[in-house]
């Protein structure tokens, strides 16, 4: 079995973005290209795997979702450099776009793979590379988006690169930590997060519910049983107590939720299965170092640790894939 490291890209983008004041010579911010490029190279050293998959969010990813929700990511606000940078909102998405533009730049000389599939979230495409693509590998997914429980398997990781006061260097979230920690079977996670809403993409949820309550009355969200919505509309409704006339009263909500929320079984097009597929399928990757130090430096970009980010990028499988 191969290891796949799969990569939520703009979460971890968003992140090096917000949080890292760095910048060139000329006084501009780097921080987004520098701190992701950073990243990628330390998850590589960390997870050693055979292939790595950054994946990015499709042209018009959001669309497919707000046709079932059009208030779907609506409002979202965006976590900005205010902190770091007296910068106006112009100067910042200027900023964002030119630093998102030379990362792109800087991905395409790097051993990676890039899947991009128009009106498919990285979300989409991370679900449906791993259930298929790479159902029989071994994969960790890096993200700090819980969504992604939902996947955990036996062969499936998540890596949350966040400080805890437990796991400073970040934390694996896997099937015997969800179990034991979250109490819940991950295929379920998509019916917590149903009844629950998910504010960050401004998903409304039962009011009233949240995490620990729903943990608490709806038990069966910890059997090791892949539960469906229908199960679960069948259990609150065959409870006489009337706590469960909540849920039943937003039965809805519940089932439209579960649709925007769940990526064990995504309606995916043909057309964009056969683009997802040849992301994977192109000639043998390459790994350009000189085009790599000449694009960082044309930005002024100089990191002193370049030469050990080439070693790492160096160990990535460099093959195409077939499937």
């Amino acid at each position: 079995m191969k290891k796949v490291l799969l990569i939520d890209l703009m979460n971890m983008f968003i992140r090096s973005f917000s949080s890292l004041p760095l910048t060139n010579d000329n006084g501009e911010h780097v921080g987004g290209v520098y701190g992701t490029l950073n990243s990628l190279q330390s998850q590589i050293k960390k997870h050693n795997p055979d292939i790595v998959s950054v994946v990015w969010e499709g042209k018009g990813s959001a669309e497919r979702r707000r046709k079932m929700l059009k208030e779907y990511k609506e409002g979202r606000k965006f976590r900005g450099l205010n902190r770091h940078f007296e910068y106006s909102q112009e100067d910042e998405s200027e900023s964002f776009a030119k630093q998102l533009q030379l990362l792109k730049e800087c991905l395409d000389v790097l051993p990676v793979y890039q899947p991009a599939v128009q009106f498919l979230e990285a979300d989409d495409q991370i679900a449906y590379s791993c259930r298929n693509f790479f159902k029989n590998e071994i994969k960790i997914i890096v993200s700090t988006d819980k969504d992604f429980f939902q996947l955990i398997d036996e062969d499936t990781t998540i890596f949350r690169p966040v400080k805890t006061k437990d796991s400073p260097q970040g934390e694996f979230v896997d099937l015997e930590w969800m179990i034991e920690k979250e109490n819940i079977f991950p295929p379920n996670y998509a019916l917590l997060k149903a009844i629950v809403g998910d504010k960050s993409d401004n998903i409304a949820g039962v009011k009233g519910v949240g995490e620990k309550t729903a943990k608490r009355e709806i038990t069966l969200l910890a059997d090791e049983i892949d539960y469906d919505v229908d199960e679960l509309m069948e259990f609150v409704k065959t409870n006489k107590n009337k706590k469960y006339q909540k849920y039943i009263d937003n039965e809805e909500l519940i089932r439209n939720n579960y649709r925007l929320v769940q990526l064990l079984d995504i309606d995916v097009n043909i057309q964009s299965i056969v683009a997802l597929e040849r992301s994977y399928e192109k000639k043998e990757l390459k790994f350009n170092s000189y085009q790599l130090r000449l694009k960082l430096l044309s930005e002024d970009i100089s990191p002193t640790s370049i030469d050990n980010w080439v070693s790492i990028f160096m160990s990535v499988q460099r093959e195409p894939l077939t499937f």
